[in-house]
């Protein structure tokens, strides 16, 4: 749950900003949009190992916008004085950049758009292999006391993706479905109802839970 205090934005929205701008400049030189999926990982895979060495007193070094992001995100967890207090910290910080990026893509004139399916799909599966990635260096860990580490970053890292799917491809499909029809024709599936204001007019809409077989 990305919803961290307003204090700690302040202090994590311009290092989430700075690295969003590093990916949103770095993406147009690979001569392939669908590499966002490929530097997202990169990035979060050195956060989240950054953030780790810094738990277990270690220094860290590298991209210096990945030292700034974790060693902010380290000291937030230090403040609160509780075991993966971090945990919050990475998944807003992500959560926002996932969503800066593009934003910054489509204010340079690269992108026309903030989010189509295949931006979802790239950004989800960035987000599924750094989970994965974090389970794989897990099983490998030397000493057992860093098992907590690495269920917590992959636990994050799942959470990040279930909710952009439920905030945010979700409404996007819902749009899609109004504008091109449903590609679900099972006897048992949610179908996509208008909701609207007192006035008739349609503010948003909501999936039910049918079962079609009673409306044939």
């Amino acid at each position: 749950m990305p919803y961290v205090a307003v204090d700690d934005r302040k202090i994590l929205d311009p290092l989430v900003d700075s690295l969003a701008q590093e990916i949103a400049d770095e993406l147009p030189k690979q001569n392939n949009d669908a590499k966002l999926s490929t530097l997202y990982k990169e990035r979060f895979v050195e956060l989240s190992l950054a953030i780790k060495d810094l738990i277990n007193g270690k220094k860290i070094k590298g991209n210096i916008n990945i030292q700034k992001l974790a060693q902010a995100i380290y000291d937030l967890d230090r403040r609160y004085n509780y075991s993966a207090a971090f945990n919050g910290e990475l998944n807003y910080s992500i959560t926002r950049l996932i969503q800066l990026v593009p934003k910054k893509l489509v204010e340079k004139g690269i992108w026309k758009e903030e989010f189509r399916y295949w931006i979802y799909s790239q950004t989800a599966g960035a987000l599924t292999r750094t989970a994965m990635e974090m389970d794989k260096l897990g099983s490998k860990r030397l000493s057992k006391d860093e098992d907590w580490l690495y269920d917590g970053l992959s636990g994050v890292f799942e959470d990040i993706k279930d909710e952009y799917k439920r905030r945010v491809n979700t409404a996007y499909e819902a749009v899609q479905i109004k504008k091109s029809g449903d590609c679900y024709d099972t006897p048992y599936h949610t179908d996509v109802i208008d909701i609207k204001d007192t006035s008739g007019n349609v503010i948003g809409w909501q999936e039910t839970m049918k079962d079609l077989r009673k409306t044939k």
